[in-house]
C-alpha cells in the first residue's frame, strides 16, 4: 500500500493529465462533488477544521512515534529499529498529505487559465480606460456608503458567495457550492506572515485574519471565496472576488470590492497621479485604507513575512505558476479582460443609492 501511494503521487507529476482532461474530469466533475459534500460540514462547525488539523498534526505524529517506540522496546527491538519507525511514519504521512492535497485542491492548478477558456482580451490598459474604470469604481463606492454600525460581515460574505455561485454557473455551465461564511483566524495569525487570507486546501475552508478591519476583511474574503469556487490561481481568485462583489445584493460588498478594484487600478499610475487618486476617494474609504495599513503594521513580523513570501513563491511556481507571488497583481488584468468581454459590470449608481436609502429608512423605522 505504501508503494502504491508513492507511485500514485509520483505518477501525477510524471504524467500530469492535459488541462482539458483536468477541466472535464476534475474541475467540472470531482471538485464540484467534493465541494458540495464537504462545504455543509465545514460551514456547520464554528471553528476551523483546518486549523485544528494543523495544530494537531505534529503532536499526533510525535505521539505515534513515542507509542511505537515503547511497543518496539517492549518487544526487544534495537534502537536502530525504533529510530527507523519514525522514518516509516513519515514515509506514510508524506504521500497521504500529497494525494489529499491533489484530490481536494491541487489538481485544479492544471485546469486551463480562465482567460483562455473565456477568450479574454488582455491588451494593456490605456490611461483613458484606467480613468474610466476608476470613475465607475468611485461612483459605486459613493453610491454604497453605509454607516459603519450597519456593516454586517456575515450577511455581506453570504451575498458575495451567492453571487459567485451564479457567476460560475453562467461562465462554466454548472453550479459550484461556495461557502457562505468566512472563518476568522486569531488576530495576527496570518498578518504576521504578510498575508491576510487563505483557503485551506485540505478542507476547502476560507479564512481571513481576524485582525483585519471590516472592509479589508470583506475584499480579502471575496478573494478566498474565489478559491473555494475552484479558481486556484491567485489572479483568477481575485477576478472572481471582484465580479461577485460587484454583483452581490449587499451595499457593503459592492463598496468594499469597488475600493479594492480602485486601488489596484491606481497602483498602475505614476506616483503623483496615484496620490491624487487616493485623495479623490471619499473620507470613509481613506479611513478604511488607513485602518488596513495599521492592522498590517501591528501584526507583521518582518523576517517571518519575508520567509513566508519565499516559501509561497516556490509553492506557486511548483504548481505551474511561473511568476509566483507576482500572479496576485494579474488579477486586475483579468478583471479588465472580463469587463471588455461584458462578463462583469459595475452596478447602476442611482439604483444603488435608492437601495442604500431604503436600508437607512428601514433601519430608522
Amino acid at each position: 500500500m505504501l508503494a502504491v501511494l508513492w507511485i500514485l503521487l509520483a505518477g501525477w507529476f510524471a504524467f500530469t493529465p492535459s488541462p482539458a482532461t483536468v477541466e472535464r474530469i476534475y474541475s467540472l466533475g470531482l471538485y464540484r462533488f467534493m465541494a458540495a459534500a464537504l462545504t455543509p460540514i465545514t460551514q456547520a462547525l464554528p471553528f476551523s477544521i483546518a486549523l485544528v488539523l494543523l495544530v494537531a498534526l505534529l503532536p499526533f505524529l510525535i505521539g505515534l512515534w513515542v507509542w511505537r517506540w515503547r511497543r518496539l522496546k517492549q518487544a526487544g527491538r534495537g534502537v536502530g529499529r525504533r529510530l527507523f519507525e519514525g522514518v516509516r511514519i513519515l514515509a506514510w504521512t508524506l504521500p497521504v498529505i500529497g494525494l489529499w492535497f491533489l484530490v481536494f485542491w491541487g489538481a485544479g492548478y492544471q485546469r486551463p487559465p480562465v482567460d483562455d477558456r473565456l477568450s479574454f482580451d488582455l491588451e494593456n490598459i490605456t490611461p483613458e480606460e484606467n480613468a474610466a474604470l476608476r470613475a465607475q469604481s468611485l461612483a459605486t463606492m459613493n453610491a454604497n456608503l453605509i454607516p459603519e454600525d450597519m456593516r454586517d460581515i456575515d450577511h455581506t460574505m453570504a451575498a458575495i458567495a451567492d453571487a459567485m455561485a451564479d457567476i460560475v454557473a453562467e461562465w462554466e455551465g454548472s453550479r459550484v457550492t461556495v461557502a457562505r461564511r468566512i472563518k476568522a483566524t486569531p488576530p495576527g495569525f496570518l498578518l504576521s506572515q504578510g498575508t491576510a487570507g487563505v483557503c485551506a486546501p485540505f478542507t476547502l475552508e476560507p479564512h481571513v485574519d481576524g485582525g483585519l478591519p471590516p472592509t479589508s476583511f470583506v475584499y480579502v474574503g471575496a478573494h478566498e471565496l474565489g478559491h473555494v469556487a475552484g479558481y486556484c490561481r491567485e489572479a483568477e481568485a481575485t477576478l472572481m472576488g471582484f465580479a461577485a462583489g460587484l454583483r452581490a445584493d449587499d451595499p457593503f460588498a459592492r463598496y468594499a470590492v469597488s475600493l479594492d478594484i480602485y486601488l489596484d487600478l491606481a497602483r498602475q499610475l505614476p506616483m503623483p497621479e496615484y496620490q491624487k487618486a487616493i485623495q479623490d476617494l471619499p473620507q470613509q474609504a481613506r479611513d478604511d485604507i488607513d485602518a488596513s495599513r495599521a492592522a498590517s503594521k501591528k501584526y507583521r513580523i518582518t523576517w517571518f513575512d519575508k520567509a513566508s513570501d519565499v516559501v509561497y513563491n516556490q509553492y506557486l511556481q511548483s504548481q505551474g505558476i511561473k511568476e509566483g507571488v507576482k500572479n496576485y497583481a494579474r488579477g486586475i488584468t483579468l478583471f479588465i479582460g472580463a469587463y471588455r468581454k461584458g462578463l462583469v459590470q459595475f452596478p447602476d449608481p442611482d439604483a444603488d443609492k435608492s437601495m442604500v436609502q431604503h436600508i437607512l429608512d428601514h433601519s430608522e423605522a
